[in-house]
């Protein structure tokens, strides 16, 4: 627990510096922040100001990670964020908008069939990217 006198005083100018420069080297979410506060012993305090200022959002981070995450399945992009600290709300809003899953494994098949992969080993492959067992088999009976 913090001390009285470390809740009264502003964090310096030198540690703002120092998480603002953190947060604007990549998009990062609440968790992560508070992550980084704790391993740098700088107060929390300075996370509603980040907040405020725009440079944490949980949403748009989300929005990012699936978009750069197409070659993945719903359930792994969904279990990433979850690890990152993102809420389910957060990461179905930005599931939502991306393709839909099944589109993006069909995707990913067919350029695995043109690459010679037989179906066992397609199968295999979107599994492990974390595509739903329903969009693997839809696009596997095509």
């Amino acid at each position: 627990m913090k001390s009285w006198e470390e809740l009264l005083t502003p964090p310096n100018d030198d540690t703002r510096e120092k998480f603002f420069a953190f947060l604007l080297r990549r998009p990062c979410t609440r968790k992560q922040a508070v992550e980084y506060l704790s391993r740098m012993k700088f107060p929390e305090t300075l996370i509603d100001e980040a907040e405020d200022a725009g440079l944490i959002d949980d949403l748009g981070y989300a929005r990012l990670f699936a978009d750069g995450h197409v070659s993945w399945g719903n359930a792994k992009i969904a279990y990433e964020l979850g690890v990152r600290g993102v809420s389910r709300e957060n990461v179905r809003i930005a599931l939502d908008e991306i393709d839909d899953e099944e589109e993006r494994a069909r995707e990913i098949s067919e350029s695995l069939r043109k690459s010679g992969l037989d179906e066992r080993k397609i199968r295999a492959r979107l599994i492990s990217r974390g595509f739903s067992s329903r969009a693997v088999y839809e696009v596997l009976e095509e």
